[in-house]
């Protein structure tokens, strides 16, 4: 559907950078660029804005979200409590589908070299998590979260010290590590792998030269 292949348009741009923070999005001028009509595009807006990546000021303008400090201190407490989570119930009730679908994940992040591409296989890998745990109202509230943390992820990993190789070897690594603690079945190991994980991310970016996971924008 046009309104569907406008909205990952608009949100792939938003993610990669295209469009930087605090940047206007005129919606006449996006119409005419993507050769359709300004229904879709202001419908894909206003799911953008409430998906957290788009917010509109007092004249109506939209423009690409700034996060505060306070932004992302919400989102690194609520991401870690809802993937935390999500590992405990995955534990018990993953499939072998599942793990195969993580495994193929996991298999595509290793054949990456984009940034990209890697972040939002990063991001799906713990969405598969979050759906193996089979949890309707925790996925609605990750399906919230989640593509604001591609975004933040996405920032943080352009500005990263390292090379795209190397961020894409440490991902591999760390999910490997995630996967095997699932398939033990125990939940305490889960959670903790997880949360260590979320965690060990914050501490990275929190003492990179120049960069604090609490100033994104």
């Amino acid at each position: 559907m046009v309104g569907d292949d406008v909205l990952e348009t608009l949100r792939r741009a938003i993610i990669a950078g295209a469009f930087a923070p605090g940047d206007h999005l005129a919606e006449g001028a996006l119409a005419q660029q993507l050769g359709v009509s300004r229904a879709p595009v202001r419908e894909a807006m206003m799911q953008l804005e409430r998906e957290g990546l788009l917010g509109f000021d007092r004249r109506g303008a939209a423009r690409v979200k700034e996060f505060t400090a306070e932004d992302l201190a919400e989102i690194f407490t609520l991401r870690v409590t809802l993937e935390t989570m999500a590992a405990r119930l995955a534990a018990q009730r993953m499939t072998l589908e599942d793990v195969a679908r993580m495994e193929l994940n996991i298999e595509r992040t290793r054949g990456t070299a984009r940034l990209l591409e890697l972040t939002l296989l990063d991001v799906e890998f713990h969405d598969l998590v979050v759906r193996a745990a089979r949890h309707t109202r925790l996925l609605g509230g990750w399906t919230n979260l989640r593509h604001q943390i591609e975004v933040w992820l996405a920032r943080a990993q352009a500005r990263r010290d390292a090379s795209p190789l190397t961020t894409r070897d440490d991902t591999v690594c760390h999910h490997l590590r995630l996967l095997a603690a699932l398939r033990t079945g125990s939940e305490d190991q889960a959670a903790s792998a997880m949360r260590e994980h979320i965690e060990g991310w914050r501490r990275e970016f929190a003492i990179a030269p120049g960069l604090s996971p609490m100033a994104l924008s």
